[in-house]
């Protein structure tokens, strides 16, 4: 059950915004960046947004569709104070300018592959005796149909943590890692735990410790309000990013420069440069690459990247490819800066933005929620179990043959914007889906891929 908690704004940490150097052996907090002059926006993040995939809303009211929701689903006895603001878990600095980027990369020195992990640990992050010892665990985890106990409008926490610990790949690279888990890893190793509790035969199991670890780090999660399940899943994908980087020194800030050199070139060096500062399993499961291609009215083409978390989709139309479509739709801006050829300050350019590194794990999020008219979108949206993107992908960055996603879990929202309930559907087996609500599981036959609840969908890279 989930009635919506007060303004979700700004409570993500701000990667541009970190001022702390890692330091594990002294026991200090993690950060991303040195300091704001060392921060990474276009790496990362759209400019003048405030996360690393961030939720578009524009200025527009939405209807939503008339939506009755399931008695079993809703505590008619549970009210808000009457003084309560709700929200959606969704950012109030909003950017209309979705995909505007430039480009910041590193140099590297000597001791920039200096790992926290590999000075005290010798052996390899990922070896093939490991994966084949953990196959057994792993197995137990991604097939398990265990709930999650609902602790108070916690229905959110549980339909995240139920999808993230049937990720295979995400979940075979942490067992992988399960070694190097320590203090100074506090949210992993909370929910390295859960993982080992799911691999046990169980009906339910109860997420408190890891609610109270996550919690103490985020004031937005430590009680029981009611909060979003696409917030939760990017904080707390996050905070694992963090504590689980290899990185132990960052490099010195560089503007990347793209002049003479191919897409491929800019694309590897990028990605390299990136993974010189952030290297962890969280970014090789999740994280993709986006080159944006921008070409002056003189003809010359100059580029941009970033890594991205998830897609966010505006609502528009009622069919998954429509929706990206209009995501990776070409568009005219003007540039501030001189162009690299003719040398014209605020010309127009076209821009166009496609995938260069397809992430393993694709994540698709529909922007129900209307921030401006504090309303929610309950239009059906038409998805599919297998996915093809290859019209999204740059061919000439080298990955234009991994195109083809499978469809293994949905993260469900019904009700209103002021109160309704999550729950999700996973395919275990890669072949039959269950649903996941709360401390109850249950086979299903089918699942229903014209949906008015479906919220986020979960993609993994067929090999």
């Amino acid at each position: 059950m989930s009635y919506y908690n007060g303004y979700l704004v700004n409570n993500i940490r701000n990667l541009q915004d970190q001022n702390i150097e890692r330091d594990y052996k002294k026991g200090k907090k993690s950060g991303f960046f040195k300091d704001n002059k060392n921060r990474v926006d276009s790496m990362t993040t759209s400019v003048n947004t405030p996360y690393i995939s961030p939720t578009y809303i524009y200025n527009q009211s939405i209807k939503p569709s008339s939506s009755s929701l399931n008695d079993n689903y809703l505590d008619q006895k549970t009210y808000l104070p009457n003084n309560y603001s709700y929200s959606y878990g969704l950012s109030s600095q909003l950017s209309y300018n979705k995909k505007n980027l430039y480009n910041s990369v590193f140099t590297t020195y000597d001791d920039i592959n200096d790992k926290y992990y590999g000075t005290k640990n010798k052996k390899k992050l990922y070896d093939n005796d490991s994966y084949t010892n953990n196959n057994r665990e792993l197995n137990y985890i991604i097939t398990s149909t265990n709930g999650l106990t609902n602790l108070g409008n916690t229905c959110f926490m549980n339909t995240c943590l139920q999808i993230l610990i049937h990720s295979e790949d995400f979940i075979q690279r942490l067992l992988t890692k399960s070694s190097c888990l320590s203090k100074y890893t506090p949210i992993t190793s909370k929910f390295y735990d859960l993982c080992k509790e799911m691999s046990k035969p169980q009906r339910s199991i109860n997420p408190t410790e890891f609610k109270q670890k996550f919690g103490s780090k985020h004031s937005l999660f430590r009680g029981y309000g009611q909060n979003d399940t696409q917030e939760f899943c990017r904080i707390l994908l996050e905070d694992m990013n963090i504590e689980l980087n290899e990185v132990r020194h960052k490099a010195p800030y560089k503007e990347l420069v793209t002049k003479g050199k191919s897409k491929i070139e800019c694309d590897q060096e990028f990605d390299e440069l990136f993974r010189s500062r952030e290297s962890s399993i969280v970014i090789d499961s999740f994280y993709g690459q986006i080159i944006n291609i921008f070409t002056c009215k003189c003809n010359y083409k100059s580029y941009s990247f970033q890594k991205v978390l998830d897609l966010p989709l505006l609502l528009g139309n009622n069919d998954l490819y429509d929706l990206l479509d209009d995501y990776f739709k070409e568009e005219s801006i003007y540039f501030e800066t001189k162009c690299e050829k003719c040398q014209k300050p605020k010309i127009k350019h076209k821009k166009k933005t496609k995938i260069s590194r397809p992430p393993n794990i694709l994540i698709l999020s529909f922007q129900r929620i209307n921030w401006r008219t504090q309303r929610k979108n309950n239009c059906n949206v038409n998805f599919y179990e297998e996915l093809n993107i290859q019209k999204y992908i740059d061919e000439d960055c080298g990955h234009g043959n991994e195109y083809k996603y499978t469809l293994y879990g949905i993260g469900n929202h019904s009700g209103t914007i002021n109160f309704g309930h999550y729950y999700a559907y996973i395919k275990l087996n890669n072949k039959t889906w269950y649903e996941f609500n709360d401390s109850m599981v249950s086979k299903i036959g089918y699942i229903d891929l014209n949906s008015s609840n479906a919220y986020t969908l979960f993609y993994k890279k067929k090999i």
